[in-house]
C-alpha cells in the first residue's frame, strides 16, 4: 500500500517535467538537498548492515528474523523519505538528479523485497541433496549436499545496491546533469559506429545473375541479398543521417560546455532561512544580495532550460536511429510521424528544409530543429529577468563552437536534403 502511494507521489512531480524545472543549485548543495542525501546515505547504510544479520538470524530463528525485517523496512523508510524530499518542488533538484535518486533508490528496495521474499518462501532455507549418477558404480552411490547460497546472494545483491547509492550516485545538479549529457553523448557515439560499419559493407545488389554465357541458363538469386546492408538508393540518405547523428553528438558536448561557462558565474545562492536585512551602513550590500540571488535564479533557469533542449537532442537520435536499419522507409505518407509540420523551418536566419513527408523525412527534420533550438538558445538566449544577453557568461571557445555548430546544422540539412530528393520517391513539396 505505502509503496502505491510512493509511486503515486513519483507520479505527479514527473507531470511536471514537460517544462523545464526551476534549479536550487549548481555546484553548492542547499540545506534541503544535503538533508536529503544524508537520509539516503544514513537508509543505505543501515540496511547494509541489518541486511547481514537478518542473513544469518533468518536461517536459524525465523521469529527473529522477522524482527529484523522491521529493521530493514526503518532503512528502507530513510530511503523513501529522502526521494521524496528531492522530489518535492522546493528542493530544487534537476529532472536527471530526480532521475538517478529514483534509480538508485528503487534498486536499493527491491534488493530488499527479494532478500525477504527468499525467505517468506522458504528458498533461502531449503536444502537440496542429489545423487551423483556419472560417477557412481552399481555398489555405490554418492549423496551430496548442495549449499543453499540464495540468502548470501540475495544479501550480496543488497549490498551493491547500497553501496552504489552511496558511491555513484550523483552529488547535486551539476554532476547528475553533466552525467546525463555525457550518456547521451556516448549513446551518439554508439549509434555513428553502428551505422558506419553498415554503410562501410556498400551498398546491396539487387539481384545476382548466375548461369551460361549465353543466357539461357540465367537465373537469379535473390538470397545472396544481405537485408544488413542497404540498397543503392539508400545508402545516400543513410550517409547524411549519420553526419546529422555526429553533428548532435558536437551540439550534446557544446551544451555541456556552455552550462559549464554559465554555471561558473553562479555564486553562492543565500540561504532561504537568512533574511537579508539592511542595518545602518549596509543598505546598499543588502540591496546587492538581492540583486545577486535574483541574477542566480535566472542563470540556473537558463541552465535548466537549456539542458531540456539537449534531452531533446539526445534522445532525438534514438527517434530517427531506429528508423535507420536497412531497409529504410523512404515511401511519403500523411500519417505523420515524428514531425507535423511540413513547411521550412526558420532560426533566426538558420533554414532548416522541408524534408517530405516520409517517416525518416520527418524525423530528420525534427532532430534538425531541436540542433538549431538547442544552437539558437546558447547563440542569442537571455536571461529572462534582466533580458542581458547570455553571450557575457560564455568563453571564447563556446562562442566560436556555436558559430561553427550554426554552420554545420545548415550544412548536414543541405545533406539531407539532396539525400532524399535523389531517391525516387520523393516528392518536393511546396514551402510555407
Amino acid at each position: 500500500k505505502h509503496g502505491n502511494s510512493n509511486d503515486s507521489a513519483l507520479s505527479e512531480t514527473e507531470n511536471i517535467f514537460s517544462t523545464p524545472l526551476p534549479l536550487s543549485h549548481w555546484r553548492v548543495l542547499t540545506t534541503e538537498v544535503e538533508a536529503a542525501y544524508k537520509l539516503l546515505n544514513d537508509g543505505a547504510e543501515y540496511i547494509h548492515a541489518t541486511s547481514t544479520k537478518y542473513a544469518l538470524v533468518g536461517k536459524v530463528d525465523s521469529k527473529e528474523g522477522g524482527n529484523l525485517a522491521v529493521e530493514l523496512r526503518k532503512g528502507a523508510e530513510l530511503i523513501g523519505t529522502g526521494t521524496l524530499l528531492l522530489f518535492s518542488p522546493t528542493s530544487g533538484a534537476s529532472r536527471s538528479l530526480r532521475h538517478y535518486v529514483k534509480q538508485s533508490s528503487r534498486a536499493v528496495i527491491a534488493s530488499v523485497l527479494s532478500l525477504i521474499q527468499s525467505f517468506e518462501d522458504g528458498s533461502a532455507v531449503k536444502g537440496v541433496t542429489f545423487v551423483d549418477v556419472k560417477n557412481t558404480t552399481s555398489n555405490e552411490k554418492k549423496i551430496h549436499d548442495n549449499p543453499n547460497n540464495v540468502a548470501a546472494q540475495k544479501t550480496g545483491a543488497v549490498w551493491s545496491a547500497c553501496e552504489s547509492l552511496q558511491r555513484s550516485l550523483p552529488k547535486g545538479n551539476r554532476a547528475a546533469m553533466r552525467r546525463e549529457l555525457m550518456v547521451w553523448v556516448r549513446d551518439c557515439k554508439e549509434s555513428i559506429e553502428e551505422f558506419e560499419e553498415i554503410i562501410e559493407l556498400g551498398p546491396k545488389l539487387d539481384s545476382v545473375s548466375v548461369g551460361g554465357g549465353d543466357g539461357s541458363n540465367d537465373r537469379f538469386v535473390h538470397e545472396f541479398q544481405v537485408d544488413e546492408q542497404y540498397s543503392e538508393r539508400e545508402i545516400g540518405v543513410a550517409k547524411a543521417a549519420v553526419n546529422v547523428m555526429k553533428c548532435s553528438k558536437n551540439v550534446l558536448g557544446l551544451a555541456l560546455k556552455a552550462c559549464e561557462c554559465v554555471g561558473e558565474k553562479i555564486s553562492e545562492v543565500p540561504s532561504t532561512e537568512k533574511k537579508i536585512t539592511a542595518s545602518d551602513g549596509n543598505e546598499h550590500s543588502a540591496q546587492n544580495e538581492v540583486e545577486k540571488k535574483e541574477q542566480n535564479e535566472d542563470m540556473l533557469q537558463w541552465i535548466s532550460n537549456l539542458h531540456e533542449l539537449a534531452r531533446e537532442v539526445g534522445e532525438g537520435v534514438t527517434d530517427f536511429g531506429i528508423l535507420l536499419y536497412p531497409p529504410i522507409d523512404l515511401t511519403e505518407s500523411n500519417e505523420g510521424g515524428c514531425l507535423k509540420e511540413d513547411a521550412t523551418s526558420r532560426h533566426n536566419g538558420l533554414v532548416i528544409p522541408n524534408l517530405g513527408t516520409s517517416k525518416v523525412g520527418r524525423c530528420l527534420q525534427h532532430q534538425l530543429n531541436r540542433l538549431a533550438d538547442c544552437v539558437m538558445y546558447i547563440y542569442d538566449g537571455t536571461l529572462s529577468g534582466s533580458r542581458e544577453s547570455i553571450q557575457s557568461c560564455m568563453s571564447g571557445e563556446v562562442t566560436e563552437l556555436t558559430v561553427k555548430m550554426t554552420k554545420a546544422i545548415q550544412v548536414r540539412g543541405t545533406e539531407v536534403e539532396q539525400s532524399i530528393m535523389s531517391t525516387a520517391s520523393f516528392r518536393k513539396y511546396s514551402t510555407i
